[in-house]
């Protein structure tokens, strides 16, 4: 279930309101004493977490589907993105150990859609919550998040306050529907951030500099999003800020990907020498808001996102 995006926090008696976990959207399946994790994709990333196997001993009972987010926390409890980074960039098992000897995930469960075997997607959110407590054995690998009712304009205060990347408010009466976007669920973020296609990217200052006289591997990133007919359209240039580490793995990645042909819709104007790509790698990008144009203003960019498919970055508007 897709919450909606909406601009500012309420209180509402008929709301319940939890923490917008910075973290990987995930299915945890329990059955015949085994777990099977998959992401937001339908792909099966069990491997990748292996630790999360331990909710097997964590739940009462078989036949668990619940939903939820794959986070790294800090020492004070708050999800950081860029220590779940390596866990998603660790490939094989070696790597995927060392990863999580450094960056152990927990699954915030926040809803359940089968127990025993059986739907309870039907039941309204408040029984949910209560019968996904009742799943809980001990809290481990599994951690069932608390929510407040009621003061959601506090709550979100309280979520910037503490560095928090939002708040998610959900109707206590409703059902869940899996794959839809609807008004029962509405995400409020302190910031904006979201995925986008690098669709190429660009060199020095104008196009009669030579690109050998420079030392830097790339000036800017050209970014874009699908619209529902997967045409990708031009939302953003990212120039600067970027570290050298990242910069430098930034730009072997693309120098992989390089093609003749554009691959948004219209070409992007720019000043400078402009190397397409193959729109395959996809960047999170913050940024202020979205513009009257269609554009992204002040987008910076944060890390690359190799879980997630490029297809899958749409515009906000791109269902209308």
């Amino acid at each position: 279930m897709i919450p909606k995006r909406i601009a500012e926090p309420f209180d509402s008696s008929e709301h319940m309101f939890e923490v917008a976990w910075d973290g990987v959207r995930a299915l945890v399946h329990v059955e015949r004493d085994q777990v099977r994790v998959f992401d937001a994709f339908g792909e099966d990333v069990t491997w990748r977490f292996p630790e999360l196997r331990s909710i097997e001993t964590e739940v009462n009972g078989t036949g668990l589907v619940l939903d939820g987010e794959i986070v790294v926390l800090d020492e004070d409890g708050v999800p950081q993105f860029d220590r779940l980074l390596p866990r998603l960039e660790a490939c094989g098992v070696d790597d995927i150990a060392r990863a999580a000897r450094g960056s152990a995930v927990v699954f915030q469960g926040f809803d359940i859609l089968y127990r025993g075997g059986r739907s309870v997607m039907n039941e309204p959110l408040r029984t949910r919550k209560r019968m996904l407590r009742q799943a809980v054995r001990r809290p481990g690998s599994l951690s069932v998040p608390d929510y407040v009712e009621r003061d959601g304009i506090a709550f979100f205060e309280a979520a910037r306050e503490h560095g928090l990347a939002g708040t998610v408010s959900k109707h206590v009466e409703s059902k869940y529907v899996p794959g839809l976007q609807t008004a029962d669920w509405n995400l409020m973020r302190v910031f904006h951030r979201d995925e986008f296609v690098i669709g190429g990217f660009t060199y020095g200052g104008t196009l009669r500099m030579s690109r050998r006289k420079h030392k830097e591997p790339f000036a800017s990133l050209l970014i874009g999003a699908h619209d529902r007919w997967q045409r990708l359209h031009f939302v953003g240039e990212i120039v600067g800020g970027f570290a050298p580490a990242v910069e430098i793995a930034l730009a072997s990645s693309l120098e992989d990907l390089v093609a003749a042909a554009c691959p948004f819709d219209t070409p992007p104007p720019s000043p400078r020498l402009v190397f397409w790509c193959e729109p395959k790698l996809v960047a999170s990008v913050a940024f202020s808001r979205w513009t009257d144009s269609g554009r992204l203003q002040f987008p910076r960019f944060e890390w690359l996102r190799p879980d997630v498919p490029a297809r899958t970055c749409l515009l906000p508007w791109s269902g209308t």
